[in-house]
């Protein structure tokens, strides 16, 4: 049966009339939660805190959705009141907008962030965004790689260089997303490092070769 629950929107209440759940499991870390702070501090409340009546102190509201965001803003509040609420709609209430805002393609959120950095510099770029310095510029040098052909040798590629491919073992992998991304961060590491080869496979392989080195050398 579909339910239905009033809402009053936008909605200026003052800070001390918000009160957190005990069961929010979303934590942020150090740097996110100054992110969080930049963000208010450059933007201003952009998004109201999705609250609910507390029943048990009038005129008092529960964070459903928004605790982080609380936990910088210190005066006055907008929040959207979700009425008629059973304990255990609010806890699942807060669970979909923790868990439903999907997730960044690592590839495109690299290129994004290249593009916003042509205009701005490292500094302000950096502002609201949850990551520290060297996450950041590891990032941005992800956009730099030619995703669609890294790993193909050039005859693949239809360049031709001439390489002896008898010098070398060609390999096959596939990988989930998340070990792709680690793959990624690993690549973006190395070449700010070395100079690669020229040709995307071998320089996968060198790529490739720094990592196990360094793994065998830290396991012996």
């Amino acid at each position: 049966m579909k339910k239905k629950y009033k809402v009053q929107r936008g909605v200026k209440i003052k800070r001390s009339q918000l009160s957190n759940n005990n069961y929010n499991p979303n934590k942020t870390t150090e740097r996110q939660q100054e992110a969080i702070a930049e963000s208010l501090t450059t933007y201003g409340q952009l998004t109201a805190i999705l609250v609910r009546p507390d029943l048990e102190n009038e005129d008092n509201y529960i964070i459903i959705d928004g605790e982080h965001r609380g936990k910088v803003l210190t005066e006055e509040v907008y929040v959207d009141i979700v009425y008629g609420l059973s304990d255990a709609d609010a806890k699942k209430l807060t669970v979909i907008m923790n868990e439903t805002r999907g997730s960044a393609d690592k590839i495109e959120l690299a290129q994004l962030l290249a593009q916003i950095n042509e205009q701005l510099d490292f500094t302000d770029l950096k502002i609201g965004l949850p990551y520290d310095d060297t996450e950041l510029q590891e990032l941005i040098e992800l956009a730099d790689v030619d995703w669609d052909n890294f790993g193909l040798d050039d005859d693949e590629n239809g360049n031709g260089s001439g390489s002896d491919d008898d010098e070398f073992n060609i390999l096959t992998a596939k990988v989930n997303d998340d070990v792709l991304d680690k793959i990624n961060q690993a690549i973006a590491l190395v070449s700010d490092e070395n100079e690669l080869n020229k040709d995307k496979a071998i320089a996968f392989g060198e790529v490739l070769e720094v990592v196990v080195t360094e793994y065998l050398g830290s396991n012996k």
